[in-house]
Order: structure tokens, then C-alpha cells, then sequence
């Protein structure tokens, strides 16, 4: 596989206006290939259960979990809320995926309107604010299949497992396991959370 990369992803921090970040707080997260997305790929090519799935990427970034979910055989649609980011999942999806190509597509999680429903959610440390906590979880319960599941991987922060918490306490059911990647010379642990519906609300719900 090969990728198209962010040569300097710092440039891109260098270039945010002031503007532009006081709008929306947007930072250029998409544009680094993070660990947990490596942990995240590796899983969709080692889970049998992805061929033949619907299967829905948050916060594709650069491409490749959505890529190898689609070479494991899901029917894959990527998305990311910047659209630089859709730039690079594309031309990455069209060098490295043979048809069916995995739909490419923005999305907003506070206004996912028309997202459809999906089997398996795939999500590479997506959780950076506790502001989107509930909209994350209301396109959960959104895009689930009633038999679906999320996978989720990120490195052990504190504001995932406040994520986490969030979601028990909403009446998400959880499993969570830790994996190590190598990545630029240091072995990097992460952890990877499968996420399903338990049908109920915690009394965080409505």
C-alpha cells in the first residue's frame, strides 16, 4: 500500500487563521498518520467478520482504515468534517482500491442527516473534545444497524475514557482489549473498544 502524506503537518498549524479556529476550534488532526489508525487497519484486515459488512469510517483523515476495510471486503464509506482531508482520502482510495471503491464523503456529526445505517462504525482517535461527546453518540445510535457495533481505537487519554464513561452511562455496552504499534521508533500502546447498543438509556439519557 502507499499513501499520499502531509509531508509537514506543522505547515498546515502554521497556516490556521485565527478565524478559522475561533469558528469551530479546528486543528489539523486529520493530517497525521496516528498510531490508533494503524491499530484500527490491522484489526479490519484480521476481523473476518468486515466481508460483505456496511461498514462507516469517522474521521477517515488520510484514508487508510477505510481503505484496508475496504480491502477486507466492507462496503466502506469514508468521512471527514475537512475537506482537505477528503482530498488525500480520495486520491489514497483511488491508488490503493480496486471497484468497489468505498464512497468518500463530508459529515458533520451534529447534523448527520441522511447518513443511512451501517453493520460495523470505525473510529481512529476521533475523541479530542468533550464537546462532542453527545452528537458522537447520538450517530451512533443514529447509523447502528439494530445487530451493529463500533469499533474505536485511541491511545489511552483521559478525555477517551471520559468518552467512555459518557457511553456506559447512556447505555453502550463496551469491551475494551490494548494492542502496541511500532511507529517512528518507539512502541506506542493502544486501546481498542468494540461499542454496542445495549437498547436502554443510562440516566444521562433523555
Amino acid at each position: 500500500m502507499s499513501l499520499l502524506l502531509v509531508r509537514d503537518a506543522s505547515k498546515l498549524l502554521e497556516a490556521i487563521d485565527v478565524d478559522t479556529f475561533a469558528e469551530d476550534e479546528r486543528l489539523p488532526y486529520w493530517a497525521e498518520l496516528w498510531p490508533s489508525a494503524i491499530a484500527l487497519a490491522r484489526w479490519t484486515l484480521e476481523t473476518p467478520g468486515i466481508r460483505g459488512q456496511k461498514v462507516l469510517e469517522l474521521g477517515c483523515g488520510v484514508g487508510l482504515v477505510g481503505i484496508t476495510a475496504a480491502r477486507a471486503g466492507g462496503a466502506v464509506t469514508m468521512t471527514d468534517y475537512e475537506d482537505d482531508a477528503l482530498l488525500f482520502a480520495r486520491y489514497n482510495v483511488a491508488t490503493n482500491v480496486r471497484a468497489p471503491l468505498p464512497v468518500v464523503r463530508h459529515l458533520d456529526w451534529r447534523t448527520p442527516d441522511g447518513i443511512g445505517t451501517y453493520d460495523v462504525i470505525l473510529g481512529a482517535d476521533i475523541v479530542y473534545e468533550r464537546r462532542n461527546f453527545n452528537p458522537l453518540l447520538g450517530l451512533f445510535r443514529r447509523a447502528l444497524s439494530p445487530a451493529g457495533y463500533v469499533m474505536m481505537t485511541e491511545p489511552d487519554r483521559s478525555i477517551g475514557r471520559d468518552f467512555f464513561v459518557a457511553a456506559a452511562a447512556e447505555g453502550f455496552l463496551l469491551e475494551r482489549r490494548t494492542t502496541t504499534v511500532a511507529r517512528r521508533n518507539r512502541s506506542v500502546t493502544v486501546t481498542c473498544t468494540l461499542v454496542r447498543d445495549g437498547g436502554t438509556r443510562g440516566r444521562g439519557g433523555a
